[in-house]
């Protein structure tokens, strides 16, 4: 297939000798192994080596705090908004989205839960079923935390429980204790079959949309900027809108992640 114009103009904008750039970004796109389909296509298109570092959102907006990284790709709109607003990032590129699920083991009799999502927090709570958190921080932990919040449900129940893991040892431990807890849709479909996981069915998407977005971070190394400005190039080219419309959608029928916001 013939490289676009557009691609061609990054191939003769960027330095001869490309590069390598230190992503900090969220468990999801590592663990769906997203960051290397896409890597593989940097490279390829541009020269560029792109490296991650895969942790909670929280941990990841830190790395980009202290410098440690050269750019993020994370999942929390307000605390993405607060950064940039705190001078630590110079703008945000919101690309694609999913969505968040509520999951639990495939075992359970979901017939008689609620297809509301407050009712079904304020069914989870009442009953004092076992919820685990991943209490890390996270983008998925910041959207659960506010959905209880909204939901004006107390959760500190006594089967509430903080795992302080990433999504997929979280989903697994969900599965073994049959508890409930919430997902980014990518690595549920991802490990269900694995770990022998169903998610609640819901009636509402649309408040659990899920976005996904690159900050540019305001103190680069001058050596990366060019790298970092072909990066982010990239990640809005048709061909990179490709690779987010079809990821998945092989191996699971539907694709993990959309374009846009």
């Amino acid at each position: 297939m013939k490289k676009s114009i557009f691609l061609l103009s990054l191939l003769l904008g960027a330095t001869l000798q490309a590069g390598e750039i230190l992503m900090g970004t969220t468990t999801s796109l590592d663990d769906t192994g997203f960051l290397t389909e896409i890597s593989q296509n940097l490279k390829k298109e541009t020269g560029i080596d792109l490296k991650w570092i895969a942790k909670g959102t929280g941990e990841a907006l830190e790395l980009g705090k202290r410098g440690d990284v050269d750019i993020l790709f994370t999942h929390d709109p307000g605390r993405e908004i607060k950064f940039i607003e705190d001078g630590y990032g110079v703008n945000r590129y919101p690309l694609m989205h999913n969505y968040f699920v509520v999951v639990s083991n495939n075992e359970k009799d979901l017939s008689g839960y609620p297809r509301n999502l407050k009712e079904l927090l304020s069914k989870i709570a009442t009953e004092n079923s076992v919820f685990i958190s991943r209490g890390d921080k996270s983008g998925t932990h910041s959207k659960e935390l506010s959905m209880w919040k909204e939901a004006k449900i107390d959760k500190n129940f006594k089967n509430y429980k903080e795992a302080g893991l990433g999504m997929a040892k979280t989903l697994n431990l969900t599965s073994e204790l049959q508890g409930f807890t919430l997902s980014d849709s990518g690595t549920f479909l991802k490990v269900k079959d694995n770990f022998k996981l169903q998610e609640v069915p819901l009636d509402e998407k649309e408040p659990l949309k899920n976005i996904y977005s690159i900050l540019e971070l305001s103190n680069v190394k001058e050596s990366k900027k060019e790298d970092i400005k072909t990066f982010i190039k990239f990640m809005q080219s048709k061909e990179a809108e490709e690779i987010m419309k079809k990821f998945g959608e092989a191996e699971f029928g539907t694709p993990l992640f959309y374009v846009g916001y």
